[in-house]
């Protein structure tokens, strides 16, 4: 009788996820029904009562297994903790079940925990819903899905059949004691429906995928006692895996399929280990001449199609280009098909095209001009062989006119409205109801239908091509439900082995003055949707703080930087992984605006901002190229995950777009010698990043700011790994002595050696000298 009692005793599992409870791989709860009593057929479960006896023809030796499957309602537990130091009085929970009635149903509490509970009986779906606490409509502060109606804000339960087996994951570990070696086990908890049969031993399906190849997993066992399955996979190479496990009970009745995403890799990754690197994927090179488009009529060359393709992107990847940098996240323009044809320029003057990516006429098809899905699933295949994270570029605020959903289901889009940046419609203001232009309708987060689908096409293709995150484009201009439900859907549909799917945004805010405080309300809004559930996002606070003012004009000293990447750190909420940056697809070249200072007329500051005519040039010399560079190693010293926009890497130059989506030249015998020197010097902050465990997931820790031209930070890690680096902005050599805080733990004696080539350091008397060459940076370490 131990099958039997195991499910009875499952059956009586209440499973409680934030404020609801859940029977299902969702949110249904289940409760018996009033008056039941124990002995003969427990109508509650549609199994026999513990008091019954077995069947007549049933021998002692017999075990009487029921397969039926009850038919007995199912309940959601809703469950609300009051804010510490509170005592409501009254708490009912109202949703669309009833109308949102006022009062709802009422919550009985507070019990031990202070908790109020109340259980209502719902079938499966998504239910809008909110807490009554002393008659003030709250949203439940601990619901991870939202939903509108009548264009309020509401918390939402996913509600699924609680009669419905699931299957939980109890442990899973990979361990990799040589390459060709790795092990992955993991135990699977069957947890009967209520009122439903146990697991079918033979009903276990495990396959593992691996860059697109699913085989089935031999090594897998099913201890029908207690309802558990095994899985022992030995012998694995070194990359990403998927391992899909899915069972039925004895009803015949399936479980969802339970995900299992592992790495097997010699040095486990954390998202902190990143450096970001953006490419334009048609740009970036071309690796397929046959998809190649023909020129569009009218169009500016630099607004039109260059070639560029994902085979390129895979050619580059292949040669180590990015493992050189130290690289270990690539996030790609989107890689949706785009329209054929052009469209008018903000200028109203210019035809422009979608070679970007970001006007998607189609929800799940990667563009064939950039070699379709073969070349998508080639290009992450190459990169998890490098340990290199792939990041798609996920449009969430707007679709291209002809949109194949804008056809089918014109009420999932907004399509009128202001367009952003123009006269009385300021990008902030109207951030949620301006249009980037009119040809490039807003997506309709708010309405239930859409917002699913726009869930279930990210789940697509993170699961079709293994994507390993998503930069969110255009954040700011989405409503919080956008992030809520989309982060929910994804975490919930791939982290239960608890691999992490990174999910970054653009907010893109500014830097208001040299004053914490009149910068609040930008760091405010970044803040709002890294607590909606992202890791992070790319600090535009950061990029208007310092890079531009200490590096390229240098109208503020070095102590200005360290400042703000102090405050980066006190501003944004704990655990996020911001991402720094000098340049992007949005912005003038970092080495153009370095370039035009005002030294001449001809070196005008504003002509990086120029668009068509009178654009920026190439640098004018040697020095703007030690700017540059000055400026990449203060970018790869910072803490977070920075990003590095394609051709940073050597000083590509350009002013605003088009200008600044030139084609990368990283493999090029066309570099400059300034150029060369530049990449090398890059290179070797790249390794020197990938190398120490303390510049990568390292705390900042200020140590000399006294100098507007000289500047020494560590980064020191909990485990107590420590780093330095210290940078000179001057043109000429220099050195810094200095004491170093005694929190950091590096004893007299001690011998810290330069990454970037310079002279070792020794430790004495508390100090360091570190002598550093003009426009030089040292990476010191022991």
């Amino acid at each position: 009788m131990k099958r039997m009692a195991a499910a009875l005793a499952a059956m009586v599992l209440a499973c409680v996820a934030s404020g609801v409870g859940c029977g299902s791989s969702n949110s249904a709860g289940f409760a018996p029904e009033a008056g039941t009593e124990g002995g003969g057929d427990d109508s509650s479960t549609g199994m026999p009562g513990p008091d019954a006896a077995p069947p007549k023809d049933a021998s002692a030796e017999d075990v009487y297994v029921d397969v039926s499957v009850s038919t007995a309602p199912c309940f959601t537990t809703f469950r609300f903790v009051p804010p510490s130091g509170t005592t409501p009085k009254a708490v009912s929970v109202s949703g669309e079940w009833n109308g949102f009635a006022d009062p709802g149903t009422a919550m009985m509490g507070p019990d031990a925990t202070g908790a109020f509970t109340a259980q209502v009986q719902l079938s499966p779906g998504l239910f809008a819903y909110k807490f009554i606490v002393d008659g003030t409509w709250e949203l439940d502060p601990n619901e991870k899905w939202q939903k509108y109606v009548g264009g309020v804000a509401n918390s939402a339960v996913q509600v699924g059949n609680c009669h419905d087996p699931k299957l939980v994951l109890a442990s899973n570990a990979v361990t990799r004691p040589a390459a060709g070696q790795g092990h992955y086990t993991a135990t699977v908890t069957f947890v009967p429906g209520q009122g439903a049969p146990p697991i079918d031993p033979k009903g276990v399906t495990a396959t593992l995928r691996k860059d697109g190849q699913t085989s089935t997993i031999t090594g897998a066992s099913v201890e029908a006692a207690h309802e558990s399955i095994a899985l022992d996979v030995p012998n694995l190479a070194d990359g990403k895996y998927t391992a899909f496990v899915v069972a039925k009970d004895l009803a015949g009745q399936t479980t969802q399929n339970l995900r299992l995403v592992f790495w097997v890799e010699a040095d486990p990754f954390d998202w902190h280990d990143s450096v970001i690197y953006m490419g334009m994927t048609d740009r970036f090179k071309n690796g397929d001449t046959s998809n190649d488009p023909a020129p569009t009529p009218n169009v500016d060359p630099r607004e039109d199609y260059h070639g560029g393709d994902l085979a390129g992107v895979t050619s580059v990847v292949n040669e180590g280009a990015l493992d050189a940098l130290g690289a270990r996240v690539l996030w790609l323009s989107p890689f949706y098909t785009t329209p054929t044809d052009a469209w008018p320029a903000s200028d109203g003057v210019h035809l422009v095209t979608g070679f970007h990516g970001y006007w998607p006429i189609k929800a799940r098809e990667v563009d064939p001009r950039w070699g379709g899905a073969n070349a998508l699933h080639a290009l992450v295949t190459a990169a998890h062989a490098h340990g290199i994270r792939v990041l798609m570029d996920l449009v969430a605020q707007h679709v291209h006119q002809e949109h194949e959903y804008l056809k089918a289901h014109p009420t999932w889009f907004n399509t009128t409205g202001c367009i952003c940046g123009t006269n009385n419609c300021d990008w902030t203001v109207h951030r949620l109801d301006c249009l980037f232009t009119q040809y490039l309708p807003n997506i309709d987060w708010t309405n239930a239908e859409g917002d699913a689908q726009w869930e279930a096409d990210a789940i697509w293709w993170l699961d079709t091509f293994d994507i390993d995150g998503f930069r969110i484009d255009a954040v700011k201009q989405v409503p919080d439900i956008a992030i809520i439900n989309l982060v929910s859907a994804v975490r919930g549909e791939f982290e239960a082995s608890g691999t992490h799917v990174f999910m970054t945004g653009e907010t893109a805010m500014g830097w208001v003055d040299n004053n914490l405080s009149d910068n609040a309300g930008q760091y405010g809004l970044i803040n709002e949707y890294i607590a909606d559930g992202l890791d992070g996002q790319f600090d535009f606070v950061l990029y208007y703080a310092d890079p531009i003012n200490v590096f390229a004009n240098q109208s503020y000293g070095l102590d200005h930087a360290d400042y703000w990447t102090q405050a980066s750190g006190w501003e944004y909420l704990p655990g996020s992984i911001m991402s720094p940056y000098i340049g992007s697809e949005d912005t003038a070249r970092f080495i153009s605006i370095a370039s035009y200072r005002g030294q001449s007329a001809a070196l005008d500051p504003s002509i990086p901002y120029n668009q068509w005519t009178n654009i920026a040039g190439p640098p004018p010399d040697s020095e703007t190229y030690g700017r540059h560079r000055g400026a990449l190693a203060w970018l790869l010293g910072q803490p977070g995950a920075p990003m590095l926009y394609y051709g940073d890497e050597y000083g590509q130059w350009g002013g605003v777009d088009p200008n600044n989506r030139m084609d990368w030249r990283g493999d090029s015998a066309t570099l400059s010698a300034d150029e060369q020197a530049t990449l090398a010097f890059t290179q070797k902050l790249g390794q020197a990043r990938k190398a120490l465990v303390a510049m990568r997931r390292g705390a900042y820790v200020p140590v000399y700011n006294t100098d507007p031209n000289l500047l020494l930070f560590a980064r020191q890690t909990t485990a107590g790994d420590v780093a330095f680096e210290a940078i000179n902005r001057l043109d000429t050599a220099s050195s810094i002595t200095t004491a170093l805080p005694p929190s950091l733990g590096v004893a007299d004696g001690t011998t810290l050696h330069d990454r970037m080539g310079g002279p070792d350091v020794k430790v004495s008397g508390g100090s360091i000298t570190v002598p550093l060459g003009a426009q030089s940076a040292a990476i010191l370490a022991p």
